[in-house]
């Protein structure tokens, strides 16, 4: 059976509990959290979250670790093993709350890398070694530099090792990639969303400002196991209604799974 989850870690601008809320009323089956750390006054703690989402009734899809300072570990400095070690933390952190997949950016932001290639994929053996040893999956995420995804995920094979897919970073920041062709067979995490090309305006599938083709995404996604088991966006909602911003948001993810 299909089922249907969405991110919680956005539109902040409404608090944390509500938007829980407004998930779980809309009808959503699941939730995935954003245990990023900076992302802490607004979110909470990786506890106070997972305790809303049990008082919500709402199973933890996946959670997406911290972000920033990512580009780090390709770097030949100190601060590579630091950000490796907090990866890591993480990683060994989620285990212990019962989490079982953890969605980790291999760059962050706009500025490409500087450092090593193999000084990186040293530090993702770290990292993955990890994720073996504690029982978890580290799903690494698609963004602005396509080269780097390619890189660890053809250079390293583990079971705890999978592969998350943004369809709004593709479309924005790599519209020639085929991503979901080449990994298919280790997705186990997706962000679905869209924008205009331009910007990751993280809007929901079918907005009319998005340029997507839904039909050949899905078509693409129903090749993997991972999509008839279910549909996860990651999309903005707009204004302070949250549970019309939801309730939308679900009717377009049944939209695509109907595709």
């Amino acid at each position: 059976m299909q089922t249907f989850s969405i991110n919680s870690g956005i539109s902040r601008h409404v608090p944390i509990e509500t938007r829980i809320a407004a998930i779980a009323e809309a009808g959503f089956d699941a939730v995935c959290l954003d245990f990023e750390r900076d992302l802490v006054a607004t979110e909470g703690s990786w506890e106070s979250q997972l305790r809303l989402a049990d008082k919500y009734g709402l199973p933890v899809e996946n959670i997406h670790l911290t972000g920033c300072g990512m580009n780090a570990i390709w770097s030949d400095e100190e601060a590579g093993d630091a950000v490796t070690d907090r990866l890591i933390g993480e990683l060994r952190e989620m285990a212990t709350l019962g989490i079982r997949i953890g969605v980790a950016h291999v760059t962050w932001g706009l500025t490409r890398p500087v450092g090593s290639m193999e000084r990186g994929l040293t530090r993702y053996r770290r990292a993955v070694e990890a994720a073996e040893a504690c029982g978890v999956v580290l799903a690494l995420e698609n963004s602005v530099f396509p080269e780097y995804v390619h890189y660890l995920l053809e250079s390293i094979q583990s079971p705890a090792l999978g592969f998350c897919f943004d369809s709004g970073h593709e479309n924005a920041f790599t519209p020639g990639e085929n991503y979901l062709d080449r990994y298919g067979d280790i997705l186990v995490a997706m962000h679905l969303h869209t924008n205009d090309g331009t910007c990751d305006a993280h809007l929901p599938p079918f907005h009319p400002a998005g340029t997507i083709d839904w039909q050949k995404k899905v078509a693409q996604l129903k090749k993997t196991a991972l999509f008839h088991r279910t549909v996860t966006l990651e999309c903005n909602i707009e204004g302070n209604d949250v549970l019309t911003g939801f309730s939308d948001a679900l009717a377009q993810a049944k939209r695509l799974a109907t595709l």
